[in-house]
């Protein structure tokens, strides 16, 4: 049906107007007349602006790609355009996982839906919300936060949404350990171990010379109750005299790669450096 039907005799004008929940019949005697068609004119236009508000501009801005260390707090970062009397909503959310992480509402923090994951961990700025401002706090980052968010925010001016990726590292603690034994056809089995890193480090290994070995050897990695991994990198060798060899640690999050060196002497004695670089001298 027309938003606008004409009725009979051209004198009388009936306009209805259907939105709903709105369902509005304005009927008006207009005298033929320029001053009566201005005056119909008018309140037409009044009612279309009073039914039929239009929302203004409105845009959310965030930081797509953030990364945190594990066990730090992180901040994703959202803003939107703040104006008097917005009302405004804002939720968080955690893609593909159906998990509520954070929501404001009436000018208050609402943990009614907020998944057990994020008890006491996350908050908002409820005094900046009003300013534009509905950042997410994350605290205690652990290697499940990693992942893709989205933030909603709606206000009596509009809404949006955007999403951000979160990426999490741990760079390892402590030193590298080596470790050897031999087989059963007497040669030796290096092993190359850290631990507590976040993702998976690339190891390598190369002797005094600098060649690189990783073409005979092999990686077993795994995780502990937190996620983290530990990497044990094995190297086997033929017994030699007095050689060297160099277990190396690569992580994007690490300023230089971790090192350290196995010597042997007289061929079954081994003492680990941790400088990492190959002395022939010894």
């Amino acid at each position: 049906m027309d938003r606008w039907q004409w009725g009979l005799p051209a004198a009388e004008l009936t306009q209805e107007l259907f939105s709903p929940p709105f369902n509005v019949r304005v009927t008006e005697n207009v005298n033929e007349t320029a001053n009566g068609d201005i005056m119909m004119l008018s309140l037409c236009c009044l009612l279309l602006s009073l039914l039929f508000p239009q929302f203004e501009t409105f845009t959310l801005t965030c930081d797509r790609y953030i990364d945190s260390e594990i066990g730090k707090t992180v901040i994703l970062k959202c803003s939107f355009e703040s104006r008097s009397n917005s009302n405004p909503v804002v939720i968080w959310e955690k893609v593909g996982e159906k998990q509520t992480i954070h929501e404001y509402r009436d000018n208050r923090d609402d943990f009614s839906e907020q998944h057990k994951n994020y008890t006491k961990r996350t908050a908002i700025a409820g005094n900046a919300v009003n300013r534009g401002d509905a950042s997410l706090t994350l605290k205690d980052v652990n290697v499940w936060d990693e992942g893709t968010y989205k933030c909603y925010v709606s206000t009596n001016h509009g809404f949006d949404d955007e999403i951000i990726e979160l990426s999490v590292w741990a760079k390892g603690t402590g030193d590298i350990h080596i470790s050897w034994q031999t087989d059963g056809d007497n040669n030796d089995v290096l092993t190359c171990k850290y631990s507590g890193l976040y993702p998976v480090p690339k190891i390598s290994w190369k002797d005094t010379h600098g060649n690189d070995l990783n073409s005979i050897n092999k990686t077993n990695p795994s995780r502990d109750e937190n996620g983290l991994y530990h990497v044990e990198h094995y190297l086997k060798r033929e017994r030699d005299d007095k050689n060297q060899y160099v277990c190396s640690v690569h992580h994007k999050w690490m300023a230089k790669p971790k090192a350290a060196r196995a010597v042997f002497t007289n061929g079954h004695n081994m003492i680990q450096l941790d400088d990492g670089e190959p002395s022939p001298d010894l």
